[in-house]
């Protein structure tokens, strides 16, 4: 906790990052034409899960899906005339752009978006559809970045960073100000980090609002390896691709980092598979699609990585914009982890209504086929076939029922799970 505290202590700007109370509420003043407070909910849920009080700040609940949206909008509408006639420009891994092109349609601003080739294809194709113009640029945020900012400057247009300037910061820091609003006291918050202009924004605008409780930024360890020169991280379930794709930065603004080491209490990271866990426990018992970043918030109080002491909890959930085959991987993933599908090969004669019966032995026990394959070059036995059966079923306890049902029946039976 302390190193990483240091590492932001040490990105400090060289003339110090400054937020004060009247930008924060300027700017939400500025936005509150557009953006009403978003909701803030008891989880009678997810406190009986992690023992805590546990609030959700549904963020995600925002018309382009994330809290983006206060940043970017604060920016435009502090642009002049005529910048906003010549246009503006951005790198985005996703949700900035969504945002950024969103309002930019609704204020008549032109807009050009650069994304890396790897944003999520509903992030691109929602972006395209507010009516900007979107490059897909290199395999990394960083690349796009780069891209956008030299464009930016041959074409004149303004270039709006995601994180990284004190307008941003401050439209972020609008949600700190609801929070002291509508919740009198609680014991900490815990805030997703990737640029960093989030947290900075959020933990000045309560701590400047003069409370007391304690905010935890929380990192995605993907990230904090691949800082580290590794190729594939390596709890990585998914490869080279991040679940948490919106907060997979690799460097944090300049202008966050001192706003960060002064506001933010503690740091910690979170890895690939405990983001998947609370992506789905989300899903599971609060009814609602977040995407990886909105979730690594929930991740780390799962985790156990808040002090026992804390009791009352707010958690921002940042986010829901995931790729429906991502969402689909995870989600196949967790069922079999769960023990709750498993995949059977039984080895059948090669005859007319073997099939039928093994899937009525099968649907007695309470089996859902999902899915047969026949295999008949590796069956062990002359006229025989191996038929793999995926199932689901309700537990491995459940699996071991129908196992025995089939063995009763004289079939050799194998299984994966």
């Amino acid at each position: 906790m302390k190193s990483l505290l240091s590492y932001f202590q040490s990105k400090s700007h060289s003339a110090e990052s400054t937020l004060s109370l009247k930008d924060l509420e300027s700017a939400r003043a500025r936005i509150s034409n557009y953006i009403p407070p978003t909701s803030l909910t008891y989880s009678l849920p997810l406190s009986e899960f992690t023992g805590k009080e546990i609030f959700l700040k549904w963020e995600n609940k925002l018309h382009t899906g994330s809290f983006k949206e206060r940043g970017a909008l604060n920016f435009l509408l502090l642009l002049d005339e005529q910048k906003r006639k010549r246009g503006v420009c951005a790198a985005s891994a996703g949700n900035h752009a969504l945002a950024l092109s969103y309002y930019a349609a609704k204020l008549s601003i032109p807009c050009k978006i650069f994304m890396p080739k790897r944003a999520p294809i509903v992030k691109v194709s929602s972006t395209r559809k507010h009516g900007a113009e979107v490059q897909l640029i290199g395999d990394t945020f960083n690349e796009a970045y780069d891209y956008a900012r030299e464009l930016s400057k041959k074409e004149g247009l303004t270039f709006i960073p995601a994180f990284d300037h004190p307008a941003v910061i401050a439209g972020q820091g609008t949600i700190g100000l609801e929070l002291h609003d509508q919740l009198p006291s609680f014991d900490a918050v815990v805030v997703p980090v990737g640029g960093g202009g989030l947290v900075a924004g959020l933990s000045a605008a309560l701590k400047l609002s003069g409370r007391e409780t304690s905010v935890l930024g929380v990192q995605s360890h993907w990230v904090t390896e691949m800082r580290n020169g590794a190729k594939t991280p390596s709890d990585a379930p998914l490869g080279p691709v991040t679940i948490a794709d919106g907060i997979a930065v690799k460097q944090i603004g300049q202008y966050n980092a001192p706003l960060i080491a002064k506001y933010v209490d503690s740091l910690q990271t979170v890895t690939e598979n405990e983001i998947a866990s609370a992506l789905l426990k989300y899903l599971e018992l609060e009814r609602t699609v977040v995407e990886g970043a909105g979730a690594a918030a929930l991740a780390a109080v799962m985790a156990g990585h808040l002090p026992i002491a804390y009791k009352k909890v707010v958690v921002i959930v940042s986010g829901s914009n995931i790729d429906a085959n991502m969402l689909s991987r995870l989600i196949d993933r967790s069922m079999a982890e769960s023990s709750r599908v498993v995949r059977l090969t039984v080895s059948l004669p090669d005859a007319p209504g073997a099939l039928t019966a093994v899937s009525t032995v099968i649907a007695k026990q309470g089996g859902n086929i999902l899915q047969v394959d026949h295999d008949r070059s590796f069956a062990v036995t002359p006229a025989y076939v191996n038929v793999s059966f995926l199932l689901e079923v309700r537990d491995s306890g459940h699996t071991k029922e129908i196992i025995n049902a089939l063995e009763t029946e004289g079939l050799r039976v194998t299984s994966e799970v």
